[in-house]
Formats: structure tokens, sequence, C-alpha cells
């Protein structure tokens, strides 16, 4: 459905706080026909941690962190309470034309000394626990990552195989994507059950646990229960996969500024951007219409978010803390306070604190194995 409005200043005043509501429960909603094994808009999928350590105490170990032309490794080590940074880089611009060059890259940066590494990998992945250690099945190549000969393989038991071949050496490997390691990094300060995980910043996605080790991956980003805007549907019609990831598309860093200039073209003002980040900047100032733009595409994006939020909330029944992650929610303007100020219209029982962990990447992917 696609939601009309009145001239281009009146973007916000139709989200009511009736409208959010509604959202929010069609949220709760579909997490309830997806937990019954329904078909919803929503992958809900269900991922078991190691029950067990796989690594000792006072192990050093490896967590890898790749995600489109960005790759970050830590050397970590795991103490009796703790997990301890020891070392850690970054890899920039990467280019994987295929299977190999990542496995390569992969084993590239594998220390002789080490035998345990945890993958945190942001692509779309089907879980595998086998062995006591998770594994995922890429499910497809989103970003900028050209290793499609790599879609369908485990990827842990690609890289063990590899490194056995190439360096008859073992290891273990252990994966699961970037949403999957923020919500397990929350680990390292708080329990299970009060745990969630969002991204909202370039993409958009939730997690959170069902049960001790239990937990699922939302998807979020493809909820399509709510009013699709006119611009909304032109970015999605432009879009490398239209029909898909409604909710991202109305919401996320890469496609908002998409929103502003659509709707400025249909008004004919010449005014043209080419990031949400650029979106942000105008947003502050105090440029006649346009900055009202600007802010309304903000406020729009971070009501739509705290009805996600609201719905897991109310999903789970009890108050929460959400390790957040994305320039968006932790830099935009107002965001994260409009969040806050539309969960507390939406979800009366219960409370919702924000945190933002360090090195989460690392913690998460290290949660796998320690």
């Amino acid at each position: 459905m696609v939601e009309n409005r009145s001239g281009i200043s009146g973007f916000v005043e139709q989200m009511h706080i009736g409208k959010l509501k509604t959202i929010a429960a069609k949220f709760t909603q579909e997490l309830k026909d997806a937990q019954a094994g329904k078909t919803t808009s929503l992958p809900f999928i269900i991922h078991e941690l190691s029950p067990s350590s796989i690594v000792a105490d006072g192990e050093v170990f490896q967590s890898l962190v790749i995600g489109g032309t960005v790759g970050n490794v830590a050397t970590l080590k795991k103490t009796r309470d703790n997990i301890e940074i020891l070392e850690k880089k970054e890899k920039t611009e990467l280019a994987f034309k295929s299977k190999e060059d990542f496995l390569a890259f992969v084993s590239s940066n594998l220390p002789d000394n080490i035998d345990v590494l945890a993958l945190n990998f942001a692509y779309p992945i089907e879980p595998v626990l086998e062995n006591g250690k998770l594994d995922g099945i890429l499910i497809a190549v989103t970003k900028e990552g050209g290793f499609h000969d790599l879609v369908g393989k485990k990827i842990g038991k690609e890289v063990e195989d590899y490194v056995l071949a190439t360096r008859n050496k073992k290891i273990r490997v252990a994966v699961a994507n970037d949403t999957v390691c923020l919500l397990a990094a929350g680990l390292s300060q708080f329990e299970e059950k009060e745990l969630a995980a969002g991204i909202v910043g370039t993409g958009f996605n939730i997690a959170f646990f069902l049960d001790k080790n239990i937990l699922v991956n939302l998807e979020s980003a493809n909820f399509d229960k709510f009013p699709h805007t006119k611009e909304g549907q032109i970015v999605d019609k432009e879009s490398a996969q239209p029909g898909k990831s409604h909710f991202e598309k109305e919401t996320a860093g890469a496609y908002l500024y998409r929103h502003f200039n659509s709707i400025l073209k249909e008004h004919n003002i010449d005014y043209h951007i080419s990031s949400t980040e650029e979106l942000d900047k105008i947003s502050h100032k105090n440029i006649p219409r346009i900055s009202e733009i600007a802010r309304n595409l903000l406020i729009r994006s971070a009501q739509l978010v705290a009805c996600q939020i609201a719905g897991v909330v109310s999903f789970m029944d009890r108050s929460m803390v959400f390790n957040m992650e994305g320039s968006l929610f932790w830099k935009g303007n107002n965001y994260k306070e409009t969040v806050e100020q539309t969960i507390k219209k939406l979800v009366l029982d219960h409370s919702v604190r924000f945190v933002e962990i360090e090195n989460s990447a690392f913690l998460g992917a290290a949660k796998l194995v320690a």
C-alpha cells in the first residue's frame, strides 16, 4: 500500500501514534506467525550457539570481520572470565573476484600459531550447527564481493579444507553474520533473556535471543506490513533487487537520500545529493523547505525503526537492552532521541535501553568459539 500525502512538508504529520501502533502490532504478529512456522515477510532464521567453548582458557585465537570491501582482523585470548583483544588491524579495498580470492585472503591473515578462527561474515547465510560449532551456508552475494562460486557452500568448512590443502594445517572455523555477532557481543555484559541487537546504518536488521544459546536473525529489512511511500516504490523499482527489503528501502542510509532526491524531483526543485550523510547535514541547516524535508525523512525513518523495536519488546514481553550499530542511529540528527520518544509511546509496560558495545564485531564473533 502506498502512503499518500499532500504537499512536501506534510511528511511526518501523517505518521501519527495510531498508525505507528498499528505497524508495531503487525510486526509483533509477524514474529508470532513466523515462530509458528507460518509464511511471513520475515525469514526468522534460528541460530544455535555452541553450548561449550571451542577454545581453552589461555588459548589465543582469531576473529575476522568480512563485509563488502572492508575487512578487520583481531587476535584474541580467552581468559577464565573474559575475552582479551591482543591486537587488531583493518584491511581495506578487498576485491574478491572468486571463492579462491576469499579463501586465500582468510588464509593469508591466519598466523601459524592460530588454530581457531571466528568469522563475522556480513552476507546472508543459512546457519548450520555441526560438531559443536556454528557454520553458515552462503545464500547469496549481495554486496561488492564477487565470490559467487561460494554460494551454496559451508563457509567455515571451505576455509578449513582450503587451509588443510594449501598449508597442511588443521583449523576450526565458526561463522555467523554481522547481526548475529552484534547480538552475541552483548553476552559480554548482559544476559541472553534481555538481549537484542539492531543495525541501523547503510542497511537494517534486528536479532534477539529466544532462549539460552538460541537466537533469531530476523532479516527484518524484509518486513512489508506498513505503508509504503510513493518515493519508496520508486526507489524499490530502481534498486538492484526490486520487490525485496521494503522496510530497509524506506528507512536505511543506503536509500534515504534517494527519497529526498525523488521528492525534490517530483516538485521541480533543483537540488540533488548523493548520500544520507549529506541529507543529515542538510537537516541541521535552515534551507527553506529543503531542510524540513531532510528532517522529516529522518524522523519518519526513526519512527518506523521504533515500530520494529517496540514489536520485538511486545513479542518478548519484557524490558530489553539493544546493542546498536550504525552511524544513522548514533549520529543522525535527533535520530536516537526520536526512536526513544516513539518507543515510549508504543511500549507502556516495559523499558528499552540502547548500548554501543566497543569492538562488538570482534567480540561477537569471539562468542561463537569462546
